[in-house]
């Protein structure tokens, strides 16, 4: 009898869709003293009775022309206090502040032009004078700026346009931004929405949580202990009627190879919500599926060959209508490095290779593959010898054959200058073997050593990251490209951080790559 995947729901909270993530920042009105009722300062500063009378007590004694007035105040615990400074207005204040930022229509819809509304406080003599709002979303972040007119700076309120050639489709959106005076200072403020649907219901699929890959798709989690997959994504369905809508508590789902509807179905079967669902007007949904795939059934096998594959959930309302989700599913693969310094290396020089090391694995993992660990070694400058400095191709494998550490992990050979014909890294052979103790196990780079400004020697991190990347991606089977800002361009300074999805494909058939 076939094996088949087993599926679990949870219904999970959300944040409104104009206020769209825990990470947004909090909107308030900075106040003064004198010019507020003691009913909205205490609401708004949040402090006890007693607080309060005391703030007001000193304020009446004193006047709290400065921040540091504050301290004066007894009573107030450390949280109160940073409340304060950062809530009150003080004579002595010459800051710019972001109050909040709205949508002008409260929310932002797919495909359509809209509007952000920035408020702020200014203090200083100098004007604000341009709004930039940088956009972080599902594709190409961009930035729209706006000069501000007189009265805007006069009113604090800048209105930044985003027209038809700037719409968004639905899904998250994190505006990040930035207000600068003409004196040179600078207010910052983060705000996520959901775009919401103009058709006006959708359901989209996502990544859940700490699966979330450098290409957004889903991840099948290679569970050892039980010999299967297990692949986890949050469903979100976004409503942009002023109407709830309910939907059925169960959902089809489907496992294509190819595209859906166009490729092979391998899987299918349906969802239980537990209960109907309600997505309130102008609101969002959220939940999570995950499916588990023993061995033997139709997505292990797919997974197991490393194959990708495409998912579809799709939900029907009472109303009849159908949305329906899409989402790429693929493993997440590692190998892993020994880095083995070869000569002697300072504090910081060790600490900046390992910093590189830690930037070439977010180049890799862009790309769904990481590390599965990394291996530290050291072979001093009594132990390397004339190893210290290569001059030649045949000295570097002379290297290989002497040393190489016992495991299935790729040995890359960090030595202090490489002195023969222009090059600054080498790979034992593309692809590199999967055996040790030969001529071709291995790769080298160059340290990329110098000394700053303080006579400290270091490396240059951005470049070794790149390096070594390079290398290993040789050692794992790929060749050079002339692809502009790829990870495997020749040159070492025009060379970029990107590997592409047929390179990701050459590089996963290596013996060193294994399910992380």
């Amino acid at each position: 009898m076939a094996k088949i995947t087993g599926t679990r729901t949870k219904i999970t909270p959300s944040w409104p869709a104009n206020f769209y993530g825990i990470h947004n920042s909090e909107p308030f009105a900075q106040i003064k003293l004198g010019r507020v009722d003691k009913a909205l300062l205490q609401e708004r500063l949040r402090l006890t009775p007693k607080q309060l009378q005391a703030l007001l007590a000193e304020d009446k004694r004193n006047n709290l022309l400065t921040r540091d007035r504050l301290k004066e105040i007894r009573g107030l615990s450390k949280t109160a206090l940073h409340r304060l400074k950062h809530r009150l207005l003080f004579d002595d204040d010459r800051g710019i502040y972001i109050d909040d930022v709205t949508a002008e229509d409260s929310y932002v819809f797919s495909d359509r032009p809209f509007r952000l509304k920035v408020q702020f406080k200014n203090q200083g003599e100098g004007s604000a004078a341009l709004a930039s709002v940088t956009v972080l979303w599902s594709g190409q972040s961009f930035t729209v700026e706006k000069e501000l007119t007189a009265e805007e700076a006069q009113q604090g309120v800048a209105i930044v346009d985003f027209s038809k050639l700037r719409t968004l489709p639905v899904g998250h959106v994190q505006f990040m931004v930035a207000l600068y005076r003409t004196d040179g200072a600078q207010a910052s403020f983060q705000k996520s929405f959901w775009v919401l649907p103009s058709n006006p219901l959708s359901l989209s699929l996502s990544p859940a949580g700490a699966t979330v890959t450098g290409t957004w798709s889903a991840r099948g989690d290679y569970v050892e202990a039980s010999d299967r997959f297990v692949t986890e994504v949050t469903v979100t369905i976004a409503n942009g009627d002023s109407s709830p809508v309910t939907l059925n508590r169960s959902a089809d789902w489907g496992f294509w190879d190819g595209g859906v509807g166009s490729g092979t179905k391998i899987e299918s079967g349906t969802l239980d919500w537990g209960r109907p669902i309600t997505v309130p007007a102008f609101g969002i949904w959220t939940g999570s599926a995950s499916f588990s795939s023993p061995n033997g059934s139709g997505i292990y096998n797919v997974y197991h060959r490393k194959e990708d594959m495409a998912l579809q959930i799709q939900m029907t309302a009472t109303d009849e209508r159908r949305p329906a989700g899409e989402i790429t599913c693929r493993v997440m693969l590692a190998f892993g490095v020994n880095i083995i310094k070869v000569g002697d290396f300072g504090a910081q020089e060790h600490a900046d290779l390992y910093d590189a090391v830690d930037q070439m694995r977010q180049i890799y993992e862009q790309r769904d593959i990481t590390l599965r660990g990394v291996g530290r070694y050291i072979l001093n400058n009594s132990l390397a010898g004339g190893f210290t400095v290569l001059d030649s191709e045949n000295e570097f494998r002379d290297m290989l054959e002497r040393w190489s550490v016992p495991n299935d992990w790729v040995d890359v050979y960090v030595i202090q200058q490489f002195n023969w014909g222009g090059f600054n890294g080498f790979a034992g052979n593309i692809p590199g073997p999967t055996s040790k103790t030969g001529r071709e196990d291995g790769i080298a780079g160059d340290k990329t050593g110098f000394t700053d400004a303080s006579g400290t020697a270091r490396l240059n991190t951005a470049v070794l990251s790149q390096l070594i990347g390079h290398e290993i991606g040789h050692y794992l089977g790929l060749d050079h490209v002339s692809t502009s800002n790829n990870l495997m361009l020749a040159n070492t300074g025009s060379r970029g951080p990107n590997l592409d999805y047929d390179q990701y494909r050459i590089m996963f058939g290596h013996g060193f790559m294994v399910f992380q």
